[in-house]
């Protein structure tokens, strides 16, 4: 895990270190003496600014290549209706925290293809039935959503009573709190609490939850 996020850290810097890279270049030989200077100086900033939106390009056609492919196949996204995602720290550190949410908007003709699926959409997307379980989803015994129920702080004695899972609280479970505007989690915790959508847990501490009915995909992560 180390490893990948190592890399995933080494790609990030990659595109700073390109622009770096041709600023300097950029510099150098805008104050070298050379003849017909002011013709050689508007060629060289036109190549910087150039190889500056080469590489801003490169990393958001990247960056929202990633987004997307959060949206299991062959779901289609219309748009993305809201995202928020915060760290702290390095992202690859002991300690570190990363959470978010995404709601995505499908294509009509994805919504009403998973719409069609009915009770076996699970089947249908990656991972099939053994990775995609339907909701509602349990609060009982779950450690995906309560990682240390196992704790003495958490034990029956102590724990609060039973109620209704919420997005805000998967999120919450590691004690990094982000700030969703309002009333954006609560279709997806309708989702979560009633049949008829479908969740995955994947990598990251993340859950994907696809809603048929609203023509919705939700990404949650907290890790």
């Amino acid at each position: 895990m180390l490893a990948i996020l190592l890399c995933l850290a080494l790609a990030a810097l990659l595109p700073i270190g390109l622009a770096l890279w041709l600023l300097s270049f950029a510099y150098k030989v805008w104050n070298k003496p050379q003849p017909r200077r002011t013709s050689r100086r508007v060629m060289i900033v036109s190549l910087s600014l150039s190889g500056l939106g080469a590489v801003l390009f490169v990393t958001q056609s990247y960056n929202r290549q990633m987004l997307l492919a959060r949206v299991p196949a062959p779901l289609e996204v219309a748009r993305v209706e809201y995202r928020l995602e915060e760290s702290w720290g390095l992202g690859f550190m002991p300690g570190d925290n990363e959470t978010g949410f995404i709601v995505y908007r499908l294509t009509e003709q994805s919504a009403q293809w998973a719409r069609n699926q009915k009770s076996q959409l699970g089947k249908r997307l990656p991972g099939g039935g053994t990775q995609w379980h339907s909701t509602p989803v349990s609060h009982v015994g779950n450690r995906d959503w309560h990682p240390y129920d196992d704790e003495p702080s958490t034990t029956l004695a102590n724990r609060e009573p039973l109620h209704s899972v919420t997005i805000a609280e998967y999120l919450e479970k590691y004690g990094f709190l982000i700030s969703i505007e309002k009333g954006r989690d609560a279709q997806a915790d309708q989702a979560i609490r009633e049949a008829g959508s479908f969740y995955a847990y994947g990598r990251g501490g993340s859950i994907t939850i696809v809603d048929p009915a609203r023509g919705k995909v939700y990404f949650a992560y907290a890790g």
